[in-house]
């Protein structure tokens, strides 16, 4: 019984979702409601981990932005923070990096994109198990719980755009310098089409599979 009602539960979500995605202005104040919280940690533990790891690696400057603290008004983007709320998709306040005070630069800017991405992925994994086990008996704190999930895999992987403010950007400038300078001297237009893209639901169609494929996978 317990094993039945903990399917119904994350089937009912996976069909909300869905409609999320497919009706983006039919959401009700409840999922809004229970989606705020994986926001805000999506959001402050990956901008947090991203200066962590750039001020060990030598960046000091993260300090000085107050960027070392688990608060998240710190690492909130007013405009990112609603995107992802009504969309799925959007971006935090972006640290701002001094790629000059690292010894490697290559290798501290893969570790800056790879450390905050990795940690979205894990607690997103363990966001879907905990969901699986409570949602026999505490159901409301189980779809907290996934959208948690959801909203740290969606964070990831959107993350990986090589477009400012994503952090695709670093690993770009890691592997190709000179494509994330050509990128970065376009950075108005692209983050109106970024914008554009997350608006038409082009992201919920490219990323939104990976997402649904990653949750199957942990709560089945």
């Amino acid at each position: 019984m317990q094993e039945n009602l903990s399917r119904f539960t994350i089937r009912r979500f996976c069909v909300t979702i869905k409609k999320w995605g497919d009706e983006i202005l039919n959401i009700n104040i409840p999922n809004l409601l229970m989606a705020i919280p994986g926001i805000i940690i999506a959001i402050t533990l990956h901008e947090y981990v991203k200066s962590l790891t750039a001020y060990r690696l030598g960046d000091k400057n993260v300090k000085t932005q107050g960027r070392l603290a688990l608060n998240p008004f710190k690492h909130m983007d007013i405009l990112g923070g609603l995107f992802l709320l009504f969309f799925g998709y959007g971006w935090a306040n972006p640290v701002r990096l001094q790629p000059f005070s690292f010894a490697d630069h290559k290798k501290s800017m893969l570790f800056i994109f790879l450390v905050p991405f990795l940690t979205n992925f894990i607690v997103g994994t363990a966001f879907a198990i905990a969901a699986r086990l409570f949602a026999a008996n505490f159901e409301q704190l189980a779809i907290i719980l996934l959208f948690g999930a959801m909203y740290n895999f969606s964070f990831a992987l959107f993350n990986l755009i090589p477009i400012h403010p994503m952090d695709g950007i670093h690993l770009l400038g890691a592997i190709k310098p000179m494509w994330a300078v050509k990128i970065s001297q376009r950075e108005k237009i692209l983050q109106i089409f970024l914008a554009f893209f997350i608006v038409m639901g082009f992201a919920h169609m490219v990323f939104g599979s990976v997402v649904t494929a990653l949750m199957d996978a942990l709560v089945f």
